[in-house]
């Protein structure tokens, strides 16, 4: 018995160790598609959207679950999650199904302004739970980045 729980930590250390080796590319944020609004209320609304991204790494992964908060122009925006298993292929694109929750109060107060440009700078700070197997680790989302409002409302 206890040499077969020696055999299966080697084996995790083993399962930490050798995916190290290889330098984990960032995937590349291209877009968001297919913003729908789910739910309209006066204090708060929920968003379902699509992001896009692109996997140069050549190896798939699983993404088990997201969370964190958007801004728009430096303002709160809401806080996004995603709770269902999505499978990342190697080198290719991949849809992110989101949830955002947008506080209307702040949307309406903060980002105003934002609205009337043709781009807002949108910020997306949160983690990500990517692994293989059995074996996940929390993965840090940071991204800042001009993005057009007419693009974006389609």
């Amino acid at each position: 018995m206890q040499g077969r729980l020696v055999y299966l930590f080697c084996l995790m250390g083993l399962g930490f160790y050798l995916p190290s080796c290889n330098s984990f590319k960032e995937p590349d944020f291209k877009r968001i598609d297919n913003i729908n609004l789910d739910k309209l209320g006066v204090k708060e609304s929920t968003l379902s959207l699509n992001l896009y991204y692109f996997n140069p790494n050549n190896s798939k992964l699983k993404l088990k679950e997201v969370q964190g908060e958007a801004w728009i122009d430096g303002n709160v925006l809401g806080m996004f999650s995603m709770d269902s298993l999505i499978h990342i292929p190697a080198r290719d694109s991949f849809y992110l199904p989101v949830k955002l929750k947008v506080d209307m109060g702040k949307l309406l107060k903060n980002s105003f302004a934002a609205f009337l440009s043709n781009e807002v700078m949108l910020r997306v700070k949160g983690v990500a739970k990517v692994g293989k197997s059995f074996v996940y680790i929390n993965y840090p989302i940071n991204y800042e980045g001009k993005q057009n409002i007419a693009a974006l409302l389609k």
